[in-house]
Formats: structure tokens, C-alpha cells, sequence
């Protein structure tokens, strides 16, 4: 008898990414003789993310598609053709028994290559309002794990459950704050505000930042994961300014120590990020990214907020001023830091990744 063989795919930003990297992992605790690949984009940043893991990596041809109708719609297509034809190969070439899609447009073609093939699909598709590539696949899948109920309805019924998101092995630290602190050159007794644009950093978030730190009371420091696009700049404009660390990209080690060290963070609404701030029982400031399909981050912020665990900001309405004043309120306020801080542990669900591989050793042929 032949070991079970999965396929995952995804990738683009790390919120695909790193959730399909949780269900490996969570596999391969389950089931030693499962043997894994991994089907991203070649440009994407899953092609320096993964090989490093040991996971076998496959590069596919993919482009993004734009909301509108535009010249580069065309190419966008033509991409998605060439990547299924590349997937639908390599999936007859590894016979995997199931197929995990984390979502992004760089899961569509090994997708729908799978549906084709008639191998089961699970589909991940963990933010309040789905994406185009899981409406997409949905109907051909075999499950769907969600990680908010509002999303449930967007599915065929009875494909549904509700497993939340699987998030990195790891990400929660055991070391102590005071540790934390040390490691990533940061004061050890000041209250820590860390500041995350997701994986690529974003460039307005870190505008408002840059106006907030001379805000900010004196007992507040602020650590920045800036983006590698934003990472020069930054420096520049933060070159003596005292109570701020920043980093381009904290990487797998330094992401978990991040959290532990921080009171408070602030982010983008990115399902990963909010997954992983839940998990580290830490109160979020949230600013979505406006310019999200289907403004999905903002409901992905509601929800937190309707849960108690974070208040959300809309970037229309906020200004640096406004961004210190909540940080400094928030400070001040410490039995609402606390109740915000256990209300987000609360909407955690850490056994995510195994429910999810569960589902998938389950499905699989």
C-alpha cells in the first residue's frame, strides 16, 4: 500500500503561504509516511519560502488577475492556461490522493487541474467574504474549512466546516516577554506596540506610523516590520528617534518573539494576521487595506471587533494623531487591554491545523 500522498497549493502573500505550510506540518504529525509537495507560483514568494522547509517545491506559470477588465486581463489568462497545463502534468505525475487549496490566484490552475483529474479537493478559505479563486473551486471541492461563520453562506451547503485557520508551528512563543525584548534589540520595560503590514509591508500604514512616533508617550516603543520596499525609507526617516526597532521582514524565528514581546500590535486584516494575533492573545488595532477584493479585510476586522479582541480603524478616517491617541488610551487603560487581550485568545482556535489535516487525510484517494 502506496503512502498517502498530498498536494498543497497556494501562494502570493503569506497569508496563503504559511496557513499551507500549518496543514503540512500538522500532516506529518498525524502520519509519517505521508509524502507532501508544494505547487506555487514561480515568482511568488513561496519559491524562497518554501524549499528552505525541506517540503518539495513545484513552480507553476501564474500572473494575477486585476479587478477590471484591462490589456492585461489577456495575459493574466494566458498565464492561468499555461499553469493548469504545468499542474494538471505534475499532478499526474505525483498521484497525490487530495489536494489542500489555501486560496490566492496562484491556487487556480492546480485547482482546477485537480477538480479535471477528479482528485479531491479541500478548500481554505478562511476570510469573511471569500476570494475569487475558492468561489471559484468551491464548487468542485470536496470540503471547505472556514474560519468565520459569515462566510458559510458564500458555499454550497453541506461542504462546509468550521475549523478556523491553521497558523504556523511555532508562532506562539514559549520564551518571556523580557526575552523577547533582548533578542530583537528592544527596550525591556516599555509598553511594545508592534506594527505589521503583512508579509509585503504597506506603504500607508507605515506613513501613519511615521507621523504617530513623536506622539506617542514616552514609556511606548514601537516595533516595525516595515516591508523590503518601505525598509529604506524608513530607516532613514526613523535614524535616531528613540523607543522604535525596525525590520524589513521578520522571518520565522523572529516573527514568534515579535508577538511575545508585544503589548498591542497593529495591522493590516490580512486573516493570517488577525489568526496570528489571536493565537498570541494580543489586542489589534486593525486598518484594512482598502483596496482589498470585495473590501474583504474590513469584514475580517468586524468580525474581530464584533468578538471583542481588536477595534477596527478605517484608513479614510485616520490620521496619526488619531492612531497615537488609541495606542495612548489603550495604554492607559489597562483592565480594557486586558479584556480586549483575552476576547482575541478567545477567537483562536489552535487545533486549526489538524482539524484541517484531518479533513484531508480523510478525503484523500
Amino acid at each position: 500500500m502506496r503512502a498517502v500522498r498530498i498536494v498543497v497549493t497556494g501562494g502570493g502573500t503569506g497569508g496563503h503561504i504559511y496557513p499551507a505550510l500549518a496543514v503540512v506540518e500538522a500532516v506529518r504529525r498525524l502520519d509519517l509516511g505521508v509524502e507532501c509537495a508544494f505547487v506555487g507560483g514561480t515568482q511568488g514568494m513561496e519559491a524562497q519560502v518554501v524549499p528552505p522547509t525541506g517540503i518539495r517545491f513545484v513552480g507553476v506559470t501564474t500572473r494575477k488577475l486585476r479587478k477590471l477588465v484591462s490589456p492585461g486581463t489577456l495575459g493574466a489568462l494566458l498565464a492561468l492556461m499555461k499553469g493548469y497545463g504545468e499542474a494538471s502534468r505534475f499532478l499526474r505525475e505525483f498521484k497525490p490522493g487530495v489536494v489542500v487549496s489555501t486560496g490566492g490566484y496562484v491556487a487556480a490552475a492546480t485547482a482546477i487541474a485537480a477538480a479535471r483529474r477528479r482528485i479531491p479537493t479541500v478548500v481554505l478559505a478562511p476570510d469573511a467574504v471569500p476570494g475569487r479563486t475558492n468561489l471559484l473551486v468551491s464548487r468542485w471541492a470536496t470540503r471547505i474549512c472556514i474560519m468565520f461563520e459569515e462566510a458559510r453562506s458564500a458555499f454550497p451547503s453541506g461542504k462546509v466546516e468550521l475549523t478556523g485557520l491553521p497558523i504556523r508551528d511555532g508562532i506562539v512563543s514559549n520564551e518571556s516577554p523580557a526575552y523577547a525584548r533582548e533578542q530583537l534589540t528592544l527596550d525591556l520595560t516599555r509598553f511594545t506596540a508592534l506594527v505589521t503590514g503583512g508579509s509585503q509591508g504597506a506603504q500607508r500604514l507605515n506613513e501613519l506610523v511615521r507621523g504617530a512616533l513623536p506622539l506617542l508617550p514616552a514609556n511606548v516603543q514601537v516595533l516595525h516590520q516595515t516591508g523590503s520596499k518601505d525598509a529604506e525609507q524608513t530607516t532613514k526617516w526613523v535614524v535616531g528617534s528613540a523607543g522604535y526597532v525596525s525590520f524589513p521582514f521578520l522571518d520565522l524565528r523572529q516573527m514568534p518573539l515579535a508577538y511575545r514581546a508585544a503589548n498591542l500590535t497593529i495591522c493590516r486584516c490580512g486573516v493570517g494576521s488577525l489568526a496570528e494575533a489571536a493565537a498570541n492573545g494580543l489586542p489589534v488595532l486593525m486598518v484594512p487595506l482598502p483596496s482589498a477584493y470585495a473590501d474583504h479585510q474590513t469584514h475580517n476586522a468586524r468580525a474581530m471587533e464584533q468578538g471583542g479582541g481588536g477595534i477596527l480603524l478605517p484608513q479614510a478616517e485616520l490620521t496619526s494623531e488619531r492612531l497615537a491617541a488609541h495606542v495612548t488610551d489603550l495604554l492607559g487603560a489597562s483592565d480594557r487591554l486586558s479584556a480586549m487581550a483575552a476576547a482575541s485568545r478567545a477567537l483562536s482556535r489552535p487545533d486549526a491545523a489538524e482539524r484541517v489535516a484531518r479533513i484531508a487525510l480523510d478525503a484523500a484517494i
